[in-house]
């Protein structure tokens, strides 16, 4: 099994965030790892998969967010720890 990747999206808006992760899903070969909201209505999306639809999620994503003027940051993970994937989708907050 190849190793996953992550993306992650941060949003200045939860409507943004939602649809954004349901496109992304819809359309690419990625899984939602989690959602995060913050204060004021930042969220995070975060998503895993193979690490070339992973970046195609996310590029659409951010382009997206950007023609909504609501994307704050995105980055991708080629290759991060399992440790991360464990405190990403287990909703840890330590």
């Amino acid at each position: 099994m190849l190793k996953q990747s992550l993306g992650i999206i941060e949003t200045n808006s939860l409507s943004s965030a939602v649809e954004i992760a349901h496109l992304m899903v819809d359309k690419f070969e990625v899984s939602l790892a989690n959602v995060r909201q913050l204060l004021n209505g930042y969220t995070t999306v975060f998503i895993k998969g193979e690490l070339g639809a992973v970046q195609q999620a996310i590029d659409f994503g951010a382009g997206f967010c950007n023609e909504k003027n609501s994307l704050v940051a995105k980055s991708v993970i080629a290759v991060p720890h399992d440790e991360l994937f464990n405190f990403i989708e287990g909703g840890k907050d330590e």
